[in-house]
């Protein structure tokens, strides 16, 4: 095949245009100093600068984020910071305020202190940014509370406001301002004790924190046995068969009276929650009565405890009742003295209880008495006396009266029946048994609270948010717990009142997130304080009800609020911390972005970054290519007049 002039030309133009062309690709590199200026120069490392673009492009959206997200939590911190203080504040004038030194005209000026914070934090509740309401859920444009003259009402939402700050990461932003303001941070009453007195129709199931009384445990079960140690009875008291404080009184007194112990009666204590034991001393005793509860406790002087049975002419005999410990002792040791010692006729001698039950007495048997007389060993000595047998026997000697003290014990046979009913254990006089700790319940009276005094006349006043109900306490209609609490949960409102979890008084909860509750008495009244369901159960409804406690100068309703304030305070900085710590996480995200955009940045140059100083190099070797071939092809080339004619 012949190649002729024209092939050999198109084929050189078409070297030089690609050389030309490479040596412009070089130039363009050169001045964007990037290696892919289009798509067509490298088609792979094209998807992977995409790649990297998105991804740094979807970076910067996720800062810009963050930097919303942390303007919101900046203004979070300063408004928790500013209501913790003021509620600090609120606290400190309540201390100061509920001391009793301090009169109506001062406890006014610090009313209006209070009245100012709850203006400044109702401003703060509002608060927006950028013309957003920050505590509004996703009402942001709407104003969150309603104040009014006893509470508050939230007109938000509890919508959560949530940015992306990472891939399918996404983060809260917002506080719910009802969980804020109106939490409930305690049960009204949820600790309340009102002293529930009992009757003799309590039960015994219902005694003990409503743990009852055993009836069950051991051999004899629910028996217990009253010991008269004076008179030596012991009676046994079967109780298994009790229902109520009633059934215990009467099985314990019918039983003491059929076994002649007939000094001690049981029956309801004065203080209203507890058993008692009234002592009608009898003066009687027995063997085994103790010398020690002689002569009204105050016994006998067995120190050296001898006396002397003389007939002031010969007959000198010594009885030592140094070791006695009862009557029966000292009766034993005389007569056992008397019946060993002389003359014979001493064994005639002798000494029991007298016949009205009430002291000793000596009788000398004898035909003809031997004219004794019982003396002191010494001037001072008291033994005789104190036994009451100092004086002549002729022939008998009737000592006087030693009018013993009471001695009771109550043991019990097995299981605890005793110590559940408070009366376990000795006395020697009119005994009170222990607080019976009775267990509220729906049946029980009224009457019964406060020890069975019942409570002063009032009204309970609640504000719910804009709502106000009252319930007069004097209506005749209201007898029982169950009374009460339907009378409460019948108002109206979304709360809801129950006996409290100890059974020890009734407790009133708030149903509704969004309202304040606040509980006092109408003015000059104290049931709501005696009843321990005074104050409120939130932030704003605890200033409000100082506020009121303030203005109506009742140092106890202050004193009362001070515990709620304290929660406010410790919930306020609890609040705080968690908005640090999104703060903290939003920090941290941050800097984590802030390394992968580098990163990315550093992939992003490594595909579509030109190498310099390769390129430089390889710009200059095409330029002197370029020339080079542009000589050689214009020798090898030579055109004639027949080829331009051509």
């Amino acid at each position: 095949m012949r190649v002729s002039n024209n092939m050999l030309a198109s084929r050189v133009v078409f070297n030089m245009q690609r050389s030309l062309n490479r040596f412009f690709e070089l130039q363009t590199q050169m001045s964007t100093g990037r290696r892919i200026n289009k798509p067509s120069d490298d088609p792979l490392g094209t998807v992977r600068d995409m790649d990297y673009r998105r991804e740094l492009a979807r970076i910067d959206q996720h800062r810009m984020n963050i930097d919303s997200a942390m303007n919101w939590q900046k203004n979070y911190d300063s408004a928790l910071s500013s209501l913790g203080e003021m509620v600090s504040r609120a606290r400190e004038l309540a201390v100061t305020m509920a001391n009793d030194t301090y009169d109506a005209s001062e406890r006014e000026a610090v009313a209006t202190e209070i009245d100012d914070i709850i203006e400044s934090m109702l401003d703060i509740a509002n608060s927006q940014i950028g013309g957003k309401s920050i505590f509004a859920g996703y009402q942001t444009r709407s104003k969150p509370f309603s104040s009014f003259t006893n509470g508050v009402i939230y007109r938000g939402d509890t919508g959560k406001i949530e940015f992306e700050i990472d891939s399918a990461s996404r983060f809260q932003v917002n506080l719910n301002g009802a969980e804020v303001f109106l939490r409930q941070l305690t049960v009204l009453g949820e600790n309340a004790d009102v002293n529930i007195g009992v009757t003799g129709a309590t039960l015994l199931s219902t005694l003990n924190d409503g743990n009852g009384v055993d009836l069950t445990t051991g051999a004899t079960p629910g028996t217990i046995i009253l010991s008269d140690r004076n008179l030596g009875l012991n009676s046994t008291i079967d109780l298994s068969g009790a229902v109520t404080l009633d059934d215990v009184i009467t099985t314990i007194n019918t039983q003491l009276a059929a076994d002649g112990i007939n000094d001690v009666v049981a029956e309801l204590g004065p203080n209203g929650n507890e058993l008692k034991f009234t002592v009608t001393p009898s003066g009687l005793i027995s063997n085994t009565t103790s010398l020690t509860m002689l002569n009204d406790r105050n016994g006998v002087d067995l120190k050296p405890g001898k006396i002397v049975l003389s007939d002031g002419a010969g007959i000198n005999v010594e009885v030592d009742f140094s070791g006695a410990a009862t009557i029966g002792d000292i009766i034993s040791q005389f007569n056992t003295t008397m019946a060993s010692s002389m003359p014979p006729e001493m064994a005639n001698v002798s000494m029991a209880i007298n016949a009205a039950g009430t002291g000793l007495e000596i009788t000398d048997a004898n035909g003809t008495p031997l004219n004794l007389s019982v003396l002191e060993t010494g001037a001072d000595e008291t033994t005789a006396a104190g036994l009451g047998i100092a004086g002549d026997i002729d022939p008998v000697l009737t000592g006087t009266d030693l009018n013993p003290g009471v001695s009771f014990e109550i043991t019990e046979t097995s299981g605890s029946t005793a110590s559940d009913l408070g009366i376990l254990g000795e006395f020697f006089n009119d005994y009170i048994g222990s607080d019976l700790d009775p267990q509220m319940t729906t049946a029980t009276n009224l009457s019964q609270f406060n020890l069975n005094n019942g409570f002063a006349p009032g009204n309970i006043v609640i504000h719910h948010g804009d709502i106000t109900r009252t319930i007069d306490l004097s209506d005749p209609a209201l007898v029982t717990v169950q009374d009460l609490l339907d009378r409460i949960n019948n108002l109206g409102l979304d709360i809801t009142a129950s006996i409290n979890a100890d059974s020890r008084g009734i407790q009133i909860s708030n149903d509704d997130p969004i309202r304040s509750l606040i509980i006092e008495d109408t003015t000059g009244d104290s049931v709501t304080k005696e009843l321990g369901i005074y104050g409120s159960s939130d932030i704003i409804g605890t200033l409000i009800a100082l506020s009121n406690s303030l203005h109506n100068n009742e140092p106890e309703g202050t004193r009362l609020l001070l515990e709620t304030l304290e929660l406010s305070i410790g919930q306020l900085l609890d609040t705080r911390a968690k908005a640090g710590a999104r703060a903290m996480r939003l920090e941290t995200t941050a800097s984590r972005l802030q390394d992968s955009e580098l990163s990315y940045t550093e992939l992003l140059a490594s595909v579509e970054d030109a190498d310099m100083s390769k390129l430089i190099t390889d710009l200059s070797t095409f330029e002197t290519n370029y020339q080079a071939s542009l000589m050689a092809t214009a020798k090898i080339i030579q055109p004639s007049l027949l080829n331009f004619l051509k």
